[in-house]
């Protein structure tokens, strides 16, 4: 375990820009990582910096992430969210895939997609947060916020109503995968 902390912390080093000695890099440094998870392919630590609480994420690849309000469990439901996302072949409102017959213009997803938010929030409005073309499902998942009260919710999952999604602090696909995986956990 001290092998894969001192790996992890060498890591944050150079991401986080640390000031200091990079041969000073050691399991208690230049972050004290606290175990929150340790399963056959999942290492999840916890650590301060500036003040901030984050996850430092070891699996196939290390990573970093704020922990934004977020239990264990929930960064284990937006893996969950973010896996079945991937296998569905997303293509979000920014890319445009020309001469790709299985995927709509990028006009036409909006469209479809701030018709989806009027559909789910008749009369309210909504703000696409995050939008994506499911191109493998031919159909839509979208987090919408409400701009007056800061909620979101998410729409276009398989006869489901709007789920409500927390962590406004968390970025928007953040928050889109764990409402797919908080989605994918009530189907078992």
């Amino acid at each position: 375990m001290d092998d894969l902390k001192t790996e992890v912390n060498a890591y944050l080093f150079m991401e986080f820009g640390v000031d200091g000695d990079e041969s000073r890099v050691s399991e208690v440094w230049p972050f004290e990582l606290e175990l929150l998870l340790e399963a056959p392919d999942l290492t999840v630590f916890g650590f301060q910096a500036d003040e901030d609480s984050y996850f430092a994420v070891a699996e196939a690849s290390l990573n970093f992430l704020p922990q934004a309000g977020m239990s264990v469990d929930d960064l284990l439901l937006q893996r969950s969210g973010a896996r079945w996302i991937a296998a569905r072949d997303p293509v979000d409102l920014s890319t445009v895939r020309l001469g790709d017959p299985g995927v709509p213009s990028t006009v036409e997803r909006r469209r479809r997609i701030e018709a989806l938010g009027a559909e789910m929030f008749p009369g309210q409005t909504v703000k696409i947060l995050e939008g994506l073309f499911l191109r493998a499902e031919q159909r839509y998942l979208v987090l919408f916020g409400k701009p007056a009260t800061g909620a979101a919710a998410i729409g276009g999952l398989p006869e489901t109503p709007a789920i409500p999604v927390p962590f406004p602090l968390a970025s928007a696909w953040r928050r889109l995968a764990w409402g797919v995986g908080y989605w994918l956990q009530q189907q078992n």
